[in-house]
């Protein structure tokens, strides 16, 4: 097996322990539920069963639930019964190291959520920005030069003067936003005139560099001078001859 393949291999494994541990830590809230006393699945079944009849018994409560959320939760209840139809020693050898890895995991994305929440919302809105202007660029560029390939138009410096515009808007934005009191009434004028700014300094050098490009290209016309011939044919009435013309020209 090579190095790559052993690599794929080990990631591959890695994600789908991470999954499966998520997902068993997702499903029981306690040790004590997943290895219940008596064994019995049935017994957790017919639980189950009897609370839903107590939200029967609610006014409205399952008029209220959504079919998307029914159908969650019945997976998450097949899921349930399934590993509880295991062997205990399966269940305590495999199944509950699975759950505490995955109540750890859940436990840490829930702690960094808080923390991470308000810089994915800068990465999101930076993501979005710089999608705008890339799809910009691409319309008016096409609309200039409609022969040009999405490759030709979408060059390495024209994506790095978007990227950098956008990282600029972005900066400025979170700059005014702390500085400027009454900066939410006027967001979308400063956000539109650097969003015209950063497309006109990508677009614009791009144009220039691909009109210089094309004059370059362009073949000097020469004038097309006849040919001459090389050989010449008379006719005497009865027989032709043919006279080798000498190459003038060289």
């Amino acid at each position: 097996m090579t190095k790559n393949a052993k690599r794929t291999a080990t990631t591959t494994a890695v994600a789908l322990l991470a999954a499966a541990s998520v997902t068993t830590g997702s499903l029981f809230e306690t040790p004590a539920a997943l290895l219940p006393d008596d064994g019995a699945p049935s017994i957790v079944y017919n639980m189950n069963n009897s609370l839903d009849g107590a939200e029967d018994d609610d006014a409205g409560a399952v008029e209220d639930e959504s079919e998307e959320k029914s159908r969650r939760g019945g997976v998450r209840a097949v899921l349930r019964q399934r590993i509880l139809r295991l062997p205990m020693v399966v269940r305590l050898l495999v199944i509950l190291p699975l759950w505490a890895l995955g109540t750890v995991i859940l436990a840490a994305a829930g702690a960094a959520w808080p923390l991470l929440s308000p810089v994915m919302g800068k990465i999101a809105g930076f993501a979005l920005m710089l999608a705008l202007l890339i799809g910009a660029f691409v319309l008016a560029a096409k609309a200039v030069f409609p022969d040009l390939p999405l490759k030709k138009l979408l060059s390495r410096r024209s994506l790095v003067a978007l990227f950098l515009g956008a990282a600029a808007m972005s900066l400025a934005d979170a700059i005014l936003g702390a500085a400027w009191a009454d900066y939410e009434q006027a967001k979308n004028i400063v956000l539109s005139a650097g969003f015209f700014l950063t497309l006109s300094c990508a677009a614009v050098p791009f144009a220039l560099r691909e009109q210089k490009r094309r004059l370059n290209a362009k073949p000097t016309e020469k004038p097309e001078q006849p040919k001459q011939p090389e050989t010449l044919t008379f006719h005497d009435g009865v027989s032709a001859f043919q006279v080798r013309v000498p190459n003038i020209g060289g």
